[in-house]
């Protein structure tokens, strides 16, 4: 069952924990720095940390494959444990959304997608004055691929989606409810 909220009718949001929270959007929308101003550190899985954590170096997409496998590991961890998952990548394709939807099934806890819908202009502008930019033409490129996978999220499985403008991002706040999951629960692949 999907349901749709935006943060203009109300800028509160209950999260259920275990959980995971999908932070969705183009380099510089400001998905990191949402993170670490509404969850702990520990409950914040980057898949730029574990780029940096397999190969020494965060921009390094030769090693998406290994970063992943631990960001997937560390929520399937964290999960067994009744604990929030939230995910700090672009999850801009299909196949990225697949598997963390799969974890959420097999788990049988919430999944809710982040969506940053912050002008390309205002990313653009933001990353390039980042220490680790990725330049213009990534950055519009990964807009282009968020607008497209906007319409295809809704009907994806997700439990909740908010959609998040770049004058909510201060805004919205987060109340956790913890509802343990049994480890038992979690299915086998």
């Amino acid at each position: 069952m999907n349901s749709e909220t935006n943060a203009h009718d109300g800028n509160h949001v209950r999260l259920h924990r275990p959980s995971i929270v999908v932070l969705c959007g183009p380099a510089a929308c400001g998905k990191s720095t949402f993170a670490a101003r509404h969850f702990r550190p520990t409950q914040i899985i980057s898949s730029d940390w574990a780029r940096a954590c397999v190969c020494d170096d965060e921009r390094d997409q030769r090693f998406n494959a290994q970063a992943f496998a631990l960001v997937h590991f560390l929520i399937e961890q964290r999960l067994t444990l009744n604990r929030l998952c939230v995910v700090d990548s672009t999850a801009l394709t299909n196949p990225a959304r697949s598997e963390l939807l799969n974890l959420a099934r097999r788990f049988q806890v919430p999944i809710v997608a982040v969506l940053f819908k912050v002008p390309v202009e205002t990313c653009i502008a933001r990353d390039a004055q980042r220490e680790r930019s990725v330049g213009q033409i990534v950055v519009e490129r990964q807009y282009q691929n968020f607008l497209l996978a906007q319409e295809a999220i809704r009907k994806e499985g997700f439990d909740q989606v908010l959609e998040l403008q770049d004058e909510d991002l201060d805004k919205v706040r987060f109340e956790i409810m913890f509802r343990p999951v049994s480890r038992h629960r979690a299915r086998a692949d």
